[in-house]
C-alpha cells in the first residue's frame, strides 16, 4: 500500500463535515489515503463510474474492495456514476462493502434501488445535477435519504461552481445535503453558509494528487 501525506490541516475547522474523494490520488496511493482519511476522522468518498459509457477512469471494483478492507466497514460513501443499467451492474458489489450511503444518478434513482441500498444497512442518495433548478418543490422521481448536489458535472474537472449553493440551500429545505465538487479551504465556508450538511473535498484535502487524476 503506497503512504501517502495526511490530510491538509485545514479539515481541523470543519468537524465531522468532510469526506476526502480518493478519486483525487493515484490508483495505488487511493487505499493509503483512505486510511488517512479515517484516521483523521474524515468521511472517505468513493467514485466508481461506467467506463465504458465516455465517462474517465474511475475507482474500479477491485480497487474499490482494498478501500474498504483499509478503512473497515460502514466508512465508505460510494457514488455511483453512469446509466441505470451500469448501476444495476455494479450495485451488488458495492453493497457487500457495506458503505455508510450510496449515491445513485437522478436517472437511476428508484423505489427498488432505494429498497436495495437501505436493506443492505446503508442509506439511499440522489445525485443532483440540472435536474432541479431549485424552483418550487422538487419532484424527486422517489424519496431520497438525502441529496448530494454536484457543483461541477459529474465525472469532470472543472472549477467549483459557487451559484450552484443556491440549489443547495434550497434543497436544505427539504432533505439533509452534501456537495462535491471544487470544494477548498476557501469555497467551505461559503457550503455551511448555505445550510449544507457536509462536503465532498479532492485535491484541496489531499497532497499530491497525479496529473490528470481526480476532482
Amino acid at each position: 500500500m503506497t503512504a501517502v501525506a495526511a490530510p491538509a490541516p485545514w479539515h481541523r475547522e470543519f468537524p465531522g463535515r468532510l469526506a476526502g474523494s480518493v478519486y483525487a490520488v493515484a490508483p495505488g496511493a487511493r487505499a493509503s489515503a483512505a486510511r488517512a482519511l479515517r484516521d483523521a476522522g474524515i468521511g472517505v468518498h468513493v467514485d466508481v463510474m461506467a467506463q465504458d459509457e465516455g465517462l474517465p477512469a474511475g475507482v474500479g471494483q477491485t480497487e474499490l474492495a482494498d478501500i474498504a478492507a483499509a478503512v473497515g466497514p460502514s466508512v465508505l460513501d460510494v457514488h455511483l456514476i453512469g446509466s441505470p443499467a451500469f448501476v444495476d451492474t455494479a450495485l451488488p458489489e458495492v453493497l457487500a462493502h457495506a458503505p455508510a450511503k450510496v449515491f445513485l444518478p437522478w436517472a437511476a434513482f428508484t423505489a427498488e434501488r432505494a429498497d436495495v441500498i437501505r436493506d443492505a444497512g446503508a442509506s439511499a442518495w440522489i445525485a443532483l445535477w440540472r435536474e432541479w433548478d431549485g424552483a418550487g418543490s422538487p419532484a424527486w422521481p422517489a424519496p431520497p435519504d438525502g441529496v448530494l448536489v454536484m457543483l461541477i458535472e459529474p465525472g469532470t474537472r472543472d472549477r467549483c461552481r459557487t451559484e450552484r449553493l443556491a440549489i443547495a440551500s434550497a434543497c436544505a429545505a427539504h432533505s439533509p445535503v452534501m456537495v462535491d465538487g471544487g470544494v477548498t479551504k476557501d469555497i467551505a465556508p461559503l457550503v455551511i453558509r448555505a445550510g449544507v450538511e457536509s462536503m465532498v473535498v479532492g485535491r484541496a484535502l489531499l497532497p499530491g494528487p497525479a496529473d490528470g487524476e481526480g476532482v
